[in-house]
């Protein structure tokens, strides 16, 4: 429904959408659509028979459209209970353009955990004492998955993996030598997410993590969302490592899983938590390997793969 919205909207659909819901267009002009006109559109394409019977809901995914800026106030409408009207005039980028993550600022959590679901997967192995180990990966093409380099580095990876209710199997296991990366290939077609795009964390901005952080007495892993903010975009550790921190909760599991941002865009992945002294009993901080980090590894390693990156263009 929000998809509708947006080109309901849109100034270039006006003519189009006055011969659907029946009303003369104004010559030589533009005139805005309101809330009323949209149940209206609604209903006349079925697209939601009965839309006037969930008018307030409609109101409100309007008002979440405009308070993410995706459509713009044009005055109150005809009817004071559907809505204002509104504009849709959203200019998308070349990556915004291939799928539906710029609805994020919108929609919130429920559709970042929609999209991302299927392409964030769990990472199973033994370790060398021969305990079942796990981390957690993200689908970045049909063939290749980013992970850290430590989950494949401390575990002999399963060759058969599952992603939701398929298997694939390991094809191989390329890991960065000093930076926390790792690329697993699979010799299967992996499900993909069409619009992904990748940026650099910003101070304060809101987050998600996602990962199968190992949940004691559960029958079988979860998929598990923390949100958080960022709270340090550049650290640099003595190991010449350059991370970020943010607020969320990691556990053990959770390395490799990505970091989305509130707009959708993937900003990092989870690394290791920084503590000073296991012993103590103090909060550790939360790291995570940004964009930019992820993007001379994944080329050092010589994947044939390339992130795609949100240049906004």
């Amino acid at each position: 429904m929000a998809l509708s919205a947006i080109k309901f909207f849109q100034p270039l659909s006006y003519r189009e959408n006055c011969k659907v819901i029946g009303i003369n267009p104004e010559e030589g002009r533009i005139v805005p659509f309101d809330g009323y006109d949209f149940i209206r559109y609604l209903e006349i394409t079925e697209k939601l028979p009965g839309a006037d019977r969930y008018i307030y809901l409609i109101r409100r995914l309007l008002s979440d459209l405009e308070r993410a800026q995706l459509l713009t106030f044009q005055g109150l409408g005809k009817n004071p209970i559907s809505g204002p009207a509104y504009y849709s005039m959203h200019e998308f980028t070349s990556i915004e353009k291939k799928g539906f993550l710029w609805l994020a600022p919108a929609l919130g959590p429920e559709l970042v955990l929609f999209a991302y679901s299927d392409i964030t997967v769990q990472i199973t192995g033994v370790t060398p004492e021969g305990d079942v180990h796990a981390g957690t990966g993200i689908i970045i093409s049909p063939n290749h998955i980013l992970t850290c380099a430590h989950v494949a580095k401390g575990m002999k990876i399963d060759r058969c993996q599952s992603v939701g209710n398929t298997t694939y199997n390991v094809a191989d296991v390329l890991s960065h030598e000093s930076k926390d990366v790792a690329i697993i290939q699979s010799d299967n077609k992996l499900p993909t997410l069409p619009g992904i795009g990748f940026r650099d964390p910003l101070i304060s901005e809101g987050l998600f993590t996602l990962g199968y952080p190992r949940i004691p007495l559960s029958t079988e892993p979860s998929l598990v969302m923390q949100r958080g903010e960022v709270t340090s975009p550049k650290v640099t550790m003595f190991s010449g490592d350059k991370v970020f921190l943010y607020s969320a909760v990691a556990r053990p599991g959770n390395s490799g899983g990505p970091i989305i941002s509130e707009s959708g865009h993937v900003v990092g992945i989870v690394t290791e938590s920084l503590e000073e002294n296991t012993t103590q009993s103090g909060m550790p901080f939360h790291a995570g390997i940004k964009t930019s980090e992820l993007i001379s590894a994944v080329a050092e390693l010589d994947a044939d793969i390339e992130l795609p990156i949100e240049t906004y263009e």
